[in-house]
């Protein structure tokens, strides 16, 4: 038995190979055909690969960092070439733009569902708040370790954008500082924006923590998250003795 490969087009249908098997005998020769199709490549919408393709740059620049992920990082991951990923993004500028606008967008949405919230009290919104971001930094650690580097780049090109972020964010929070002082939950001299401040400082050490080997164990973060909330709602307050 031999077998040779034919490659058969058709115009009903993609490109395939058939393999063809030989039987054969001085007296009775036979032919046998399995048609063995090749895979073939889903195409995405644009609206799909785009979100691929951001999904696989936001995972290259928490490995490589903000400063020297490119497209040809995304590229690899992504299973495309390069000249594809520019058709997304065609400038490192554009890549850059695109991820921090994802990871702004995540954290401006994960801090106005919690501390927004105005059927949870002040201490559950802060509690909530504190306890989703330390699950967040587990399920989707390539959005917290970018917006980490993101927050230490006192650069030039991205600074000033994680300000204007950051302003947003404390604006968000101080709300909810401002709400407990009107309910009288918290301290009447407290300054709602240096509380906010302080408060949303702590999801560095929080993230650190999540990140540190083998990360904190459940009693040790809930304990931390206790220590950050009972703070916060206590700042303004003269210390008792």
């Amino acid at each position: 038995m031999r077998q040779i490969h034919i490659r058969n087009g058709s115009i009903f249908g993609p490109l395939r190979y058939i393999s063809a098997a030989f039987e054969s005998s001085p007296d009775s020769p036979e032919i046998r055909l399995t048609a063995v199709k090749r895979p073939v490549r889903t195409r995405l919408s644009p609206e799909a690969r785009r979100a691929q393709l951001l999904e696989c740059a936001i995972a290259a620049f928490a490995e490589h960092g903000l400063g020297r992920a490119t497209h040809s990082h995304v590229a690899k991951r992504a299973g495309v070439s390069v000249p594809a990923v520019h058709s997304y993004f065609r400038t490192r500028d554009d890549l850059v733009t695109a991820v921090l606008d994802e990871v702004a967008a995540f954290l401006l949405k994960l801090n106005a569902e919690t501390l927004s919230n105005s059927q949870l009290s002040v201490r559950e919104a802060l509690e909530l708040l504190a306890t989703r971001f330390a699950r967040e930094a587990l399920e989707k650690p390539d959005i917290i370790k970018v917006w980490l580097d993101w927050s230490t780049g006192v650069r030039a090109d991205v600074w000033p954008r994680y300000m204007a972020v950051l302003d947003r964010l404390h604006g968000i929070a101080q709300k909810v500082f401002a709400r407990g002082k009107r309910e009288g939950v918290l301290s009447p001299d407290l300054n709602p924006k240096a509380a906010a401040r302080v408060y949303l400082g702590a999801a560095h050490m929080v993230a650190l923590m999540q990140f540190s080997g083998s990360g904190p164990s459940a009693r040790e973060l809930d304990t931390v998250i206790a220590h950050i909330v009972t703070g916060a709602m206590n700042m303004g307050r003269e210390p008792a003795g």
